[in-house]
């Protein structure tokens, strides 16, 4: 699944990386590279849900697990 967005910093225990969706909604990343902790970075993200992957962030929405990803 291809998800287009940009990368948002949440301050919870250390910094979460986050995915803010071009549909607004915001989903915790689990294997964000360090190319990926950028704030305001626009990516366009391969990958899948993993609705069973729980992360600090305890956003009620699931984790992305991140397969690649390219700046856009």
């Amino acid at each position: 699944m291809k998800l287009k967005g940009t990368i948002r910093r949440e301050d919870l225990s250390g910094g979460v990386m986050m995915l803010e969706a071009e549909d607004g909604k915001r989903y915790p990343l689990g294997g964000a590279t360090k190319a990926l902790r950028t704030e305001g970075l626009e990516v366009e993200l391969d990958g899948e849900f993993d609705p069973q992957g729980v992360s600090i962030a305890m956003t009620g929405t699931p984790v992305f697990r991140v397969k690649s990803s390219r700046p856009i």
